[in-house]
């Protein structure tokens, strides 16, 4: 070996070793294990001291792997470099890309690294207090073939000793050969034996209750399975012998290739070896979790590689118990991790008398007899289905698990999910139908906005964690929670049946350990689990409530008191809020104590947060030691994401980046193809995003390095090299539209917020946030005028997203009660305040004033107005309906796919309508394949169909040019289409800006009436010329409001013209 520096020494009556390639830096060689008669591939590194001479290496690592098929290969040694800061302890100079060349090798290869067993730093600089430095340099990585020889393979890190490296020794696969814990196999339900065995088993008769049958029988099952999988054999043992017996086959038919029986065997042999392929990716595709791969990739090996990472990663070799002690021996790990459950979760039964009726003053809702007797009538069918398609949507453990309670009980329980609205107090969004986990994550922005100014008042929060909040609910407490809420004894004794029954065992590398009763805790993964638990909550909620009305030493959070409001929770993330005052928050104290005391949910003080604001410094000190909590500083993670102080940056959204490399990363060595990079992005990557833009409207840059970081993983997948062969906007286009159905970032964020903006229009009450804004930023102004600049970050952001939606709401008036006269834009020319500022005090009705005070009996009545600039009001006046007034969105009800459709970029499709219409190419009824149409105009019902009819002769589009001359001035003079349309490039030919809006007009009008046409065709809905002409209107004088004119006489001339009012600069 050049300058010796690798060393490779073994036993010859064991081992042959031929070395295939010699380098500075490795030794690459075939090792023979003479007894196993097996051959594997090891190579031996070590890497230079500076990244620039090892990327020789990492070339020559990537060349090696490319050589290597399906070979067990093992690359281990002192690589002098990391992966991730992970690896390092102690002051460390830049290494990022030293790090991200050697992670690129490791993903470039393939290669897997095996789990470590020991110390995770294998080097140490020797040197004492800063200057001391540990790394991870030394390591072991093997390939998929290697670990299915040996899956439970993994190294040992000795004590380092005298040398300044620890040795590192691979270790075997150990394991004492138990019984494994039971899995199904969903490919046993392929086999032509599963129904007969299943009913053979079924028809068996078993004295007792109905679920007990069915639990004995299930269990009657498991060895039946357990033969029937035993039967099948390895999966992937019969693939290889399937793919070995048909190329055996397909050489004698080359020898003989009219041989008929061979061509009849070779058929078979197909039959058999797609069966077995198929078998084995749906046994792989199960064990691996890959649930977003539903098309392109269906490759055996990208399951198995995803199988063995998780595997490799999962596998517990050591572990340190509650006195500091490693414990390295299978033996010692398993008693310490079933010793640690039997504590957690089993032991004596507590069994204590809790009456909390005391605190139904204080409840939102109690049960009344009807609802406690429609909880226990009889299920339908639908609800029994309903029951078996929740079971079906749970994320199952690996295991067979039953309930001791009938299907048809579990359809009585899940009525459950039905009262929950009125029990559950507005702050708890978890789990409750109708509610929202955006509102606790927007309304906690907004308490939490200005926390980093001094002059505005003192607050605090306090986050609080419950320490394995599902596993210690005490059951008693349970119980008594559900009589205090009015539930019947027959219905909690279904409940009781269900979470007091639990026997528990504990997997660990695999096989079933420990077999003990469990005493408290709610079954995570439960379908009923949930709902308990945020009754549990509201019962903290309804403690809290009733010290604070005795209390009046309590103060709320600033902008809290109208509300009432001081916690905000979903599910166990807990947000307690009030003035930074001692008595404040030693309510909070004492009532998490009594909470814990009856329930059995502890605070844990150690990942327990105080967050102070700026002005509450001087008292930071008695409030930690009130509380015993850490102190915490924004920005604040809550559910995942970032809580601020201020406005969202880069540097916030890190951790989606971050999360989104992650993702991307651990797939990449999976050699997914294009198709399945593309399944991966839409149903992984873009999910991740969509969390965080429900809840922010994202920064320009952090949408660019997210579609950046997609269009690279996309084309270029693990490969250091390629290029994007389209254009990203083209690829987010719908699959309809030639793009790939990749959504766009930005506009998926506008639509997810607009959500927000529609539930403030809507004035849900449902929403706490929606009350919080109402009470605090609106104060009975409407959203549609309210100033911009008031507000945090978020709020200034949503409101900004009131224009793009309006031209699609209508106002449906009925008695005129909930309208703003003079703010809300239910008249066509939009909020009256705006385009007449003058207005209440010309006609005298404040401005204050409902849409109700100009309507009598139904009509409108409004006063004599003479004002010559507020008589334009009462020209076009809209249709007033019965009953109360309500807002719709047109073309049926409110849906993120409809908002993100009008965000999204359609390309200049208007402009495409009006350059077919100009060339005679839109697809009349006069044309010829139509003729079969009857070619009668449907929007008239009286004249043919054609080019010349449409624009503009019908008696439909003739209105709407009626209706827009009086509004625009605009004319046309209706002669042949060909010499209008010559007239209008001549007369609007040019660049002035009312000559640009004049032809934007055109191509609107005829979009529009092209539109109603094929409206009527191919969906027969109707729609008046009023309609069209107001829609036209009201989307030009949107785009004239949404374009950034300077302040000059042709620009406030276009504004007279659309009869907007030219804006004050620097207002809303």
């Amino acid at each position: 070996m050049p300058g010796n520096r690798i060393w490779i020494a073994w036993d010859d009556d064991l081992l042959d070793v031929d070395v295939l390639n010699l380098d500075v830096q490795f030794i690459h060689c075939r090792i023979n294990i003479r007894c196993a008669h097996l051959s594997v591939l090891a190579t031996v590194v070590y890497g230079a001291n500076d990244s620039v001479s090892r990327r020789g290496l990492w070339q020559s690592l990537v060349t090696l792997a490319d050589s290597i098929s399906d070979e067990p290969w093992i690359v281990g040694g002192d690589f002098n470099t990391v992966v991730d800061m992970s690896e390092v302890c102690g002051a460390s100079a830049d290494i990022h890309l030293a790090m991200n060349e050697f992670r690129d090798c490791i993903l470039g290869t393939g290669l897997i690294h095996l789990p470590v067993q020991g110390e995770l730093f294998s080097w140490h600089n020797c040197s004492e207090g800063d200057r001391s430095l540990w790394k991870r340099l030394d390591r072991l990585l093997v390939n998929d073939a290697w670990l299915r020889l040996w899956p439970n393979s993994h190294y040992q890190c000795l004590n380092a000793r005298t040398s300044d490296h620890s040795p590192l020794v691979l270790r075997g696969d150990t394991d004492n050969h138990t019984v494994s814990m039971f899995r199904f196999d969903n490919y046993l339900t392929m086999s032509s034996e599963f129904i007969p065995l299943v009913q053979n088993v079924w028809r068996h008769r078993i004295e007792g209750t109905s679920m007990y049958a069915v639990t004995r029988k299930l269990r009657a099952l498991k060895p039946v399975f357990r033969t029937l999988r035993k039967k099948k054999g390895d999966l992937s043992v019969n693939v290889k012998l399937a793919a070995e017996f048909l190329a055996t086959v397909q050489q004698l038919l080359q020898i003989d290739r009219h041989n008929t029986l061979l061509l009849c065997l070779e058929k078979c042999c197909k039959l058999v070896f797609f069966k077995a392929t198929k078998l084995e990716q749906v046994m792989l595709q199960q064990r691996a979790k890959i649930q977003w791969l539903k098309g392109g990739d269906q490759c055996s090996r990208i399951f198995f590689r995803k199988v063995a990472m998780r595997r490799a990663s999962k596998r517990v070799f050591q572990i340190i118990n509650e006195d500091g002690h490693t414990l390295t021996t299978q033996e010692d790990v398993v008693n310490e991790f079933v010793s640690f459950y039997q504590r957690l979760l089993g032991g004596d039964r507590r069994r204590e008398f809790i009456d909390l009726r005391y605190l139904r003053p204080w409840a939102r809702h109690v049960l009344t007899q009807e609802e406690s007797q429609a909880l226990v009538q009889s299920v339908t069918r639908e609800e029994i289905k309903d029951a078996f398609l929740t079971l079906l949507r749970i994320r199952r453990q690996a295991r067979m698990d039953t309930h001791r309670v009938s299907i048809k009980q579990l359809g009585r329980l899940l009525r459950l999910r039905l009262v929950l609205d009125k029990l559950i107090s507005p702050s708890q969004n978890a789990f409750v139908p109708g509610r929202s986990i955006g509102d606790n994550i927007l309304l906690a922005q907004e308490l939490f906005a200005g926390y980093n100014r001094q002059g505005l008042p003192m607050r605090c929060a306090l986050k609080v964690d419950l320490r394995k909040a599902y596993d210690t609910v005490e059951w008693d407490f349970l119980s008594a929670v559900l009589q205090m809420f009015g539930f019947p004894g027959t219905f909690i004794g279904w409940v009781e049946e269900c979470v007091t029954t639990p026997m528990f065992s504990v997997c660990i590398n695999g096989n079933p350990h420990g077999f003990f009763k469990g005493s408290r805790g709610l079954r995570q993964g439960d379908p009923m689990s949930p709902f308990l638990f945020v009754l549990i909550m509201e019962v903290l909620q309804l403690m809290l409530l009733q010290l604070i009305d005795q209390n009046e030493g309590f103060s709320f959070h600033w902008r809290c008191k109208e509300l009432g409001l001081f916690q905000l929770c979903f599910a166990d993330d807990l947000l307690l809020f009030c003035k930074a005052d001692v008595a404040s928050v030693r309510v909070f104290r004492h009532g998490l104590a009594e909470f814990a005391k009856l329930s059995g949910l502890h605070a844990n003080h150690k990942k327990s947060q105080l967050i102070l604001s700026r002005s509450a410094q001087d008292v930071r000190e008695q409030l930690l030691a009130a509380l015993h909590f850490q102190e915490g500083h924004l920005p604040l993670r809550y559910l995942g994401l970032p809580l601020l102080a201020s406005r969202l940056s880069i540097s916030d959204c890190k951790p989606l980046l971050l999360k989104i490399d992650s993702r991307i990363k651990g797939w990449e060595s999976i050699q997914l193809s294009f198709a399945g990079r593309l399944q991966l992005i839409k149903s992984v990557l873009m999910s991740l995003n969509v969390y965080w833009a429900m809840a922010f409207i994202l920064p320009k840059g952090v949408i660019r390095e997210v579609e950046k970081k997609m269009r690279t993983f996309l084309w270029k997948g693990n490969s250091a090299v390629g290029y994007p062969k389209v254009a990203w906007n083209v690829v987010c286009k719908p699959i309809e539209e030639g793009g790939q159905g990749i959504r766009d970032i930005l506009a998926l964020n506008k639509a997810l917020m607009s959500r927000h903006l529609w539930n403030v229009i809507q004035n849900n009450q449902s929403s706490i946030w929606v009350k919080w804004i109402a009470h605090t930023r609106l104060r009975h102004k409407s959203v549609w005028t309210v100033d911009v600049k008031g507000g945090s970050w978020g709020w200034r952001k949503i409101l900004r997203l009131r224009s793009a939606l309006l031209p699609y709401i209508e106002f449906k008036i009925g008695d005129g009660e909930s309208f703003s006269l003079w703010h809300d834009p239910w008249h066509s020319l939009g909020s009256l305040i705006t385009r007449f500022p003058r207005g209440p005090s010309r006609t005298n009705i404040p401005e204050a004033a409902k849409l109700s005070a100009v309507l009598v009996d139904g009509d409108w009545s409004w006063p004599p107005i003479t004002d010559l600039e507020c008589i334009e009001i009462l020209h076009v006046l809209p249709i007033i309906h019965n009953g109360s007034d309500s807002i719709l969105w047109r073309g049926g009800g409110f849906s993120t796919k409809a908002v993100y459709d009008i965000f999204r970029n359609h390309g200049p499709k208007v402009l495409v309508v009006l350059w077919m219409a100009i060339l005679d190419k839109l697809s009349t009824m006069d044309k010829p394949w139509l003729s079969h149409l009857g070619g009668v105009c449907v929007l008239c019902g009286r004249e043919m169909e054609t080019h010349e009819h449409l624009f503009f002769r019908c008696n439909y589009s003739r209105q709407c040019i009626r209706i827009l001359k009086g509004t625009v001035r605009f004319t046309w003079p209706n002669r042949a289409w060909a010499v209008d349309i010559a007239w209008a490039s001549k007369r609007w030919n040019g660049r002035h800006i009312v000559q640009a809006a004049y032809r934007a007009l055109l191509a609107a009008i005829v979009y529009h009436i092209w539109q109603e046409r094929n409206r009527r065709v191919f969906q027969q809905s109707m729609r008046p010329s009023s309609t069209i002409a107001r829609i036209v209107v009201d989307e030009m004088r949107q785009k004239i409001i949404s374009i950034d004119l300077p302040d000059s006489v042709s620009s406030r001339g276009l504004y007279r013209l659309w009869r907007i009012p030219w804006p004050v600069r620097g207002t809303a």
